[in-house]
């Protein structure tokens, strides 16, 4: 998912307002990399836009999640929604390979869009906010960057080369085992840090911040590997097997039925909200 606001949605005033200063955005990695729904997070942020790329676990979590952090950190109003778009699946990924382009201002093949991307990608990489699926995405987006002679033949292989990634993705993605794997590790992760903190403690804010970003990157790191492992079963049946073994030993069952409980009262960002009908073409 792809959730921002550009030169095409906002007037210059409102992008400033929004840009996220370099010093700053480590800090918004970690938050958000921490939030519910959000699985993975790059953001970027230059004068022309401001732009968070997830990959998320549940698409509407993952959404208030961001406008949490825009309202409660970057002042936004419910007016100003109507400036930002969010963008899913495949059209999210072919906006990700425009925007890398440089197809989606104007600017094919300009080598400062390429430095911005890479700088956003490997800030993002370093504090564990981007994994497996990112990663993938970043990577492939960045090779299929070079220019073409002209806009039209970019157009059309950028455009291409996002639609069969996305199907790339589709057929490799253990959503579903993953998503429960790490929501799980993720909970007894914040358990271990809490009981450490009552007993050890007091700890400062930084400290218990550090302790909690520490938890969420060594449970992000165990999920992957997990799920990588079991991806790389040659034996379909012994692939099942195993999973269903994960799927016992962490509980993963009876985390999802606690969770679809709770989740009965959330609050959910409509499709009919103006943060959510704005398409970028």
């Amino acid at each position: 998912m792809v959730i921002g606001i550009n030169h095409r949605t906002a007037p210059v005033a409102m992008r400033e307002r929004f840009w996220i200063r370099k010093s700053r955005r480590c800090d918004v990695l970690r938050l958000l990399a921490q939030a519910e729904g959000i699985e993975e997070v790059v953001v970027l942020s230059t004068c022309g836009r401001t732009e968070f790329w997830l990959w998320a676990s549940e698409v509407t979590l993952a959404a208030n999640s961001v406008l949490h952090f825009l309202s409660v950190e970057q002042g936004l109003k419910l007016r100003e929604w109507e400036h930002f778009y969010r963008l899913l699946d495949d059209t999210a990924l072919t906006h990700i390979f425009r925007a890398v382009s440089g197809l989606d201002c104007g600017r094919l093949g300009e080598p400062q869009i390429i430095a911005n991307v890479s700088a956003a990608w490997e800030q993002a990489r370093t504090l564990g906010a981007s994994g497996r699926y990112l990663d993938a995405v970043l990577q492939k987006a960045l090779d299929v960057a070079a220019p073409a002679p002209d806009t039209k033949e970019a157009e059309r292989f950028v455009t291409a080369e996002a639609h069969a990634f996305h199907r790339k993705l589709q057929g490799e993605a253990s959503v579903p085992t993953i998503v429960a794997l790490r929501r799980r590790l993720n909970e007894i992760s914040r358990e271990e840090v809490d009981a450490f903190t009552s007993v050890h403690g007091p700890f400062s804010r930084e400290e218990i911040h550090a302790l909690h970003a520490l938890a969420t990157q060594v449970s992000r790191r165990m999920a992957e590997s997990l799920v990588h492992e079991l991806k790389g079963l040659p034996e379909k049946v012994e692939r099942d097997r195993m999973t269903e073994a994960v799927e016992r030993l962490f509980h993963l069952g009876a985390a999802h039925e606690r969770r679809a409980g709770a989740d009965e009262g959330t609050h959910e960002v409509s499709d009919r909200t103006p943060a959510a009908g704005v398409e970028v073409r």
